[in-house]
């Protein structure tokens, strides 16, 4: 490859648009209410999170949680605009491996737009920009993961599934991406 297509290649970058699963696919924070006996997840202390997560069978409670109505809508969403995805979602730090597993057949049973690349990641703002410097876009309903993500550079968006339109989220990808194709 010439010098000149090679500067071309880096300008034409474009973002990547990683999308977290647990509050934005997955519907893992009613899941733990009802396991719970609680009406709402918000009545949920952070010792009962702690203790949901510790008592899980990690594999079981990720492959078993139902998804979002909206979960396939959203990532054909994402596909109209950015032609593509990756998933990044956390696995839990008890049981990462069991976690991994989980989720990985949970986005096979449910997910029928398929991701280009899925990653398990704590950190995610490690994925914000590219090595070119083309700020990534994520879309994410934890607001630590989002302040982070913008922090280090890129776009985030913050969505949860049972909160959020998503036609909050078509705003940002037509800024982005323009019109969708």
């Amino acid at each position: 490859m010439k010098i000149t297509e090679l500067l071309e290649s880096v300008q034409e970058s474009k973002p990547i648009v990683y999308v977290d699963m647990d509050g934005v696919l997955a519907d893992l924070y009613n899941h733990a209410a009802e396991l719970h006996d609680v009406e709402h997840y918000n009545q949920m202390t952070p010792k009962q999170w702690e203790e949901f997560f510790k008592d899980s069978d990690a594999y079981q409670l990720f492959r078993g949680i139902q998804p979002f109505s909206t979960a396939n809508q959203l990532l054909d969403l994402v596909k109209k605009y950015a032609g593509g995805y990756t998933i990044l979602s956390s696995p839990l730090s008890f049981d990462r491996a069991g976690s991994i597993k989980g989720k990985s057949e949970w986005l096979k049973k449910h997910i029928t737009v398929a991701p280009d690349r899925v990653v398990f990641e704590h950190d995610k703002y490690k994925y914000a920009v590219q090595p070119d410097g083309t700020p990534n876009i994520l879309i994410d309903d934890y607001g630590i993961n989002t302040r982070a993500w913008d922090e280090a550079g890129g776009t985030a968006i913050k969505y949860q599934a049972d909160e959020n339109d998503l036609s909050e989220i078509v705003p940002v990808l037509q800024k982005v991406f323009g019109k969708h194709k």
